[in-house]
């Protein structure tokens, strides 16, 4: 689970969000309020597990009952945690672990459209429901507990613990699963080696490894035993850090002589910038010296830090390789730095991206 996505907004009247507190008029982002208020959203969803079903009613038909499954991601596939992407925005924060456990902990996801009734078809059909999650150990009982609430159908959720601690890509779990070799389940359950007839997810890793294939390579299997639902809050695209497009277009009528513009004061050697100074210097190879107010750890994708609360607004380093430069928050989070970097544009905001700890010292 991710923070909450920049770009053009949408004006959206929530309700209290606890007893006692004031309704208020807020600013969402698009893709947040898209999910929270729009009937589209739910209808793709619907759609999507609609047409699963009658899909896997031809898949299983040659079967044998209790030996095949359907495996299924959690967040933002079976349930809806929009109204934890809501409360980051309300609240003016960035998503974090902490934040997230405390989030998952409470037990408010809310089932999504179709979900319950799809899994309920599996087992109708003979079928297994098994759930990947990239949920951890702390919020397990949790997350058995919100499920069972719902009233979700399944045989077993699968959660990043154990054996299974770094399985980002699900890939282990999905072997398991195959082979009956599962490592996780509670004491005196167990499951038999079972044939995957459909994998559901919000990402492409709940559906195949996404380090080895692209869509190129498995798009036959779309509406056949793979379905994605729609998820424009967050996700894997994001780490790619930031998608840059070269785009040219013929003026409808000729633009007024523009005035010369000054040319830019390059840098002198040695000199450092403030971020004020730096994050409109696009393009520009640049020395920065600032006080991090925050470092931003992300799962997925770069480290952020930012020089400014608002991260649009102000300029910050987003950390590659980020196994490299040990604990971000210890080394440098309310320490005045010195940066070494391209100033580049991601999101409509300003960032220095490093990928070597030589780029980044402590500042006098």
């Amino acid at each position: 689970m991710r923070r909450f996505a920049s770009g053009i907004v949408a004006v959206i009247a929530l309700c209290s969000l606890a007893a006692g507190v004031q309704a208020a008029r807020v600013q969402l982002p698009n893709d947040v309020a898209w999910v929270y208020a729009s009937d589209a959203y739910k209808g793709c969803v619907m759609q999507a597990y609609l047409n699963a079903g009658l899909r896997l009613r031809g898949l299983a038909g040659e079967e044998k009952p209790g030996t095949w499954c359907v495996v299924l991601d959690a967040d933002e596939t079976i349930i809806s945690n929009v109204r934890h992407q809501v409360n980051l925005s309300v609240k003016g924060i960035s998503h974090s672990r902490e934040v997230w456990n405390e989030w998952c902990n409470e037990g408010k996801a809310a089932a999504l459209p179709g979900a319950k009734e799809f899994c309920a078809l599996v087992r109708e059909l003979g079928g297994k429901v098994i759930i990947i999650t990239n949920r951890q150990e702390a919020v397990k009982d949790a997350t058995i507990k919100n499920l069972d609430a719902l009233g979700f159908a399944y045989d077993a959720c699968l959660m990043r613990e154990g054996p299974y601690a770094m399985d980002r890509s699900k890939t282990v779990r999905r072997e398991a699963v195959e082979k009956g070799t599962v490592k996780t389940l509670p004491e005196g359950k167990s499951l038999p080696p079972l044939k995957i007839l459909m994998l559901v997810g919000d990402q492409t890793h709940d559906l195949y490894n996404d380090k080895s294939a692209s869509f190129d390579d498995v798009k036959e299997r779309y509406g056949r035993d793979f379905v994605m639902i729609p998820n424009p809050m967050y996700g894997e695209w994001e780490s790619r850090g930031g998608y840059e497009v070269a785009w040219a277009e013929a003026p409808a009528k000729p633009a007024a002589p523009a005035a010369p513009a000054s040319p830019a004061k390059p840098q002198e050697p040695g000199a450092a910038l403030s971020p004020a100074e730096a994050k409109g210097m696009v393009g520009e190879e640049v020395v920065v010296e600032g006080t991090v107010v925050r470092v931003h750890t992300r799962e997925r994708g770069p480290d952020m830090l930012n020089f400014d609360r608002n991260w649009r607004e102000g300029l910050s380093v987003a950390v590659f390789n980020k196994e490299r430069f040990g604990d971000l928050k210890a080394k440098y989070e309310g320490k005045n730095i010195r940066v070494r970097g391209k100033v580049s544009e991601y999101r409509g905001a300003a960032q220095i991206r490093v990928n070597d700890p030589s780029s980044i010292e402590l500042a006098d």
